[in-house]
C-alpha cells in the first residue's frame, strides 16, 4: 500500500474515532439526584418559613465552602435580607459562564421558593457524587436566590391571598396604612372571600373579617403592598392588562420604576453579571412564557426563544408561548432581563390546581363564601416534591445549554492555495476559525498534512468573531503522492462540544513539477494548460492556481521554463 494513502487512512480513522467518542458523550444520559443529606431544611414535607431557608444557605456556605458561596443581595422593605447562593466548583478557575434562577416574587405562591431551594440543596450537597451535578458545578456558575418576595413568607400566614410584598400602602385612600387587612373570622384557618352569584350575575361583596377601621368597609387595607413583578424599569406604565397604578389592586405596580427595595437590591445584583439564560419561578398556571409581556409582539429573538420554551415545555408535559399572548403584563421581570440584560429570560408557571376551590352559602340568598387560593397556588405539603421532581430537569437543561452554547469554538474551513503542488515547491494552507460561544482563551490552532504537524499557531477571538491563519506547505522534503490536509483546534478548558474543533479538506497531489493535471507525466496537455492560464492572475476569469508552479500568483514565462524542464518525464 502507499505510504501516503496509508497516512490518510490513519488521520480518517483516528478523527471517525474522536467523532464516535464525543457523540457517545453529548448523547449521554444524566442520572436523576436524590437528596444525599440532612440539615436545617429537614424535609420538603413542608413549606420552608424564611428563618429556615437562611439557615440552610448559611449551613450550606459553611460546610460546602469549594462548592457553596452565599451573600446578600440587598434588603427588604422590613430589613430582611435577600440571599443568593451561587454554586460552582469553586477550585477550578478557568472562566465559566453563569446562570440565574429566581424564586418567590408572589407572597402566595412558596411553591416558587421550594423549587430553588431544593436544587441548591441537592447541588451543593451532591457534588463529587453525582456525576452530573459535577459536571454541571465544574463547567458553570450557578446563582439561585430561592426568595425575592422575603417578607412575604410572613405576610401570607395572616392573608393567603395576598400576592404583594410588605410594603404599606393606603389601598383605600384615607390616609392610613395597612389598617384593616382580612380576618379569619370564624376561626378555620383561611380567609375567605364572600360574593353573590345567581347563575347569571357575578358580585364580589367583601372579604372575610371585621371593619378594623369603623369606616363600613371591610377588609379593604391590606397588609402590603407592591407587585414586585409588575415593578421592573421596563415598560413598567405601559398600557397593559395586567401592572395597575391603583394601590387597591393585588397587581398594584408601585410609585415608580424601582420603587422597591427588593427590586432595587434584584436590579443592582443583575447589572454585575451576564447571564446568558435566567428563570423565574412562579404558580398558578403551568406553562413557560417569554418576553414580550407588554405587547403582542414578538421579541427580534423569537425563534429561538420558541426553541428553548418549546423544550422545557416538552420536558414537563406543559404549554408554552409568549407571555404578551396569554395576557399583557407591564414592569415584569423577564422583560427587563431581555430588554436591558440581553439576557434570554423564561418564566415557568409550575403548579395550578383548578380543583382547589371551596365553597359555603353566604348570609344572603345567592351568596357564596370562597375559600382555596392557598392550595390553588400550591400543592399539598405531601405533594411539594412531586411538583419538584418534575421541574428538576429544567435546571439541569438550561444550565447544560448554558455550559454548551458558551464554550464553542469551531474550524469553519481549510482551504489551499493549489490541488497539485510540483515537488520542491510550496502550498499555502488557510484554516478559518470562528468563536461561536461567550467565552475566549487562547486558541492554539495546528494544521496537519496526513499525521504530520505543519504548525501550531496561538491566536485570541473575541464572540462572534473569526480569524483565518496561513501556513505554507514547503514540499522539498515530502514524497510525490496525495495528502489530505486538515486543521484542529484545542478545545477550551470548559469546552464539551468539540465535534467542530477540526475540519478535514480534501486531497494535494505532489508530483513532478510541470504535471498540472496530475497525471503523473509531464506532457503537452500541462503546456496547454499553461498557456491557457498564461498571464492571469488569482480573481481573473482564466486563473489556474495549478499553473502556478512557482507559487507567484502570476502563470507566467518562469512556470513555462519551469514545464518544459521536466517534460517527457513521467512518475513510475
Amino acid at each position: 500500500m502507499n505510504r501516503n494513502i496509508f497516512g490518510v487512512m490513519v488521520v480518517l480513522l483516528t478523527v471517525s474515532t474522536l467523532f464516535s467518542f464525543e457523540f457517545s458523550f453529548v448523547n449521554a444520559e444524566f442520572k436523576r439526584f436524590t437528596m444525599n443529606d440532612v440539615g436545617p431544611w429537614k424535609d420538603f414535607n413542608h413549606y420552608h418559613n424564611y428563618t429556615e431557608i437562611v439557615d440552610t444557605l448559611l449551613y450550606l456556605n459553611n460546610t460546602y465552602p469549594n462548592v457553596a458561596d452565599v451573600f446578600s443581595i440587598g434588603r427588604s422593605w422590613n430589613n430582611r435580607e435577600i440571599y443568593c447562593i451561587r454554586l460552582t466548583n469553586e477550585l477550578n478557575y478557568h472562566p465559566k459562564p453563569k446562570v440565574l434562577f429566581i424564586g418567590y416574587h408572589h407572597a402566595r405562591e412558596l411553591i416558587s421558593a421550594e423549587l430553588p431551594l431544593y436544587f441548591a440543596i441537592d447541588a451543593a450537597t451532591s457534588f463529587g457524587n453525582n456525576e452530573t451535578i459535577t459536571y454541571l458545578l465544574n463547567h458553570s456558575e450557578i446563582y439561585i436566590i430561592p426568595a425575592l418576595n422575603v417578607d412575604g413568607f410572613e405576610v401570607v400566614e395572616h392573608n393567603d391571598w395576598q400576592r404583594k410584598n410588605a410594603h404599606p400602602c393606603d389601598d383605600d385612600g384615607d390616609g392610613l396604612l395597612d389598617e384593616d387587612p382580612p380576618d379569619d373570622e370564624d376561626g378555620d384557618g383561611y380567609i375567605e372571600d364572600l360574593f353573590f352569584w345567581n347563575g347569571t350575575h357575578y358580585e364580589f361583596i367583601r372579604w372575610e373579617g371585621v371593619d378594623d377601621d369603623g369606616d363600613g368597609l371591610y377588609n379593604e387595607d391590606w397588609i402590603g403592598g407592591v407587585d414586585l413583578n409588575r415593578n421592573y424599569g421596563y415598560q413598567w406604565n405601559a398600557s397593559a392588562q395586567s401592572g395597575s397604578p391603583y394601590p387597591g389592586d393585588e397587581d398594584y405596580r408601585g410609585s415608580a420604576p424601582f420603587s422597591e427595595p427588593e427590586t432595587q437590591a434584584f436590579r443592582d445584583f443583575a447589572l454585575q453579571h451576564d447571564f446568558k439564560y435566567a428563570i423565574s419561578f412562579h404558580s398558578g398556571a403551568e406553562c413557560v412564557v417569554y418576553p414580550w409581556g407588554y405587547t403582542t409582539e414578538p421579541p427580534p429573538d423569537e425563534e429561538f426563544f420558541i426553541e428553548v420554551a418549546s423544550e422545557i415545555a416538552d420536558i414537563t408535559g406543559v404549554w408554552y408561548g409568549q407571555s404578551g399572548d396569554w395576557y399583557t403584563t407591564s414592569g415584569v421581570w423577564d422583560d427587563w432581563m431581555y430588554g436591558n440584560r440581553s439576557t434570554f429570560a423564561f418564566t415557568c408557571e409550575i403548579y395550578r390546581n383548578d380543583s382547589a376551590w371551596q365553597y359555603e352559602p353566604g348570609p344572603f340568598p345567592n351568596t357564596w363564601w370562597e375559600r382555596g387560593i392557598f392550595e390553588y397556588f400550591n400543592p399539598a405539603p405531601s405533594d411539594i416534591e412531586k411538583v419538584i421532581r418534575r421541574w428538576l430537569p429544567v435546571f439541569i437543561y438550561i444550565i447544560n445549554r448554558t455550559i454548551n452554547e458558551s464554550f464553542d469554538i469551531s474550524i469553519t474551513n481549510v482551504t489551499s492555495s493549489k490541488t497539485v503542488v510540483g515537488q520542491g515547491f510550496v502550498v499555502e494552507i488557510n484554516a478559518t476559525i470562528y468563536g461561536q460561544g461567550e467565552i475566549t482563551e487562547p486558541l492554539n490552532v495546528t494544521v496537519y498534512v496526513n499525521e504530520t504537524i505543519l504548525e501550531t499557531r496561538e491566536i485570541t477571538l473575541l464572540n462572534g468573531s473569526s480569524a483565518t491563519i496561513t501556513v505554507i506547505w514547503n514540499t522539498s522534503c515530502w514524497e510525490k503522492g496525495k495528502y489530505i490536509i486538515w486543521s484542529y483546534v484545542t478545545p477550551l478548558p470548559n469546552e464539551t462540544d468539540t465535534l467542530n474543533n477540526r475540519f478535514i479538506n480534501g486531497l494535494i497531489t505532489v508530483t513532478i513539477p510541470g504535471d498540472i493535471n496530475a497525471d503523473g507525466e509531464v506532457a503537452l496537455t500541462d503546456l496547454v494548460l499553461i498557456a491557457l492560464a498564461y498571464s492571469s492572475k488569482p480573481g481573473e476569469p482564466n486563473w489556474n492556481s495549478n499553473s502556478d508552479i512557482d507559487n507567484n500568483r502570476s502563470v507566467s514565462l518562469s512556470d513555462l521554463v519551469i514545464c518544459a524542464l521536466h517534460y517527457g518525464e513521467k512518475d513510475p
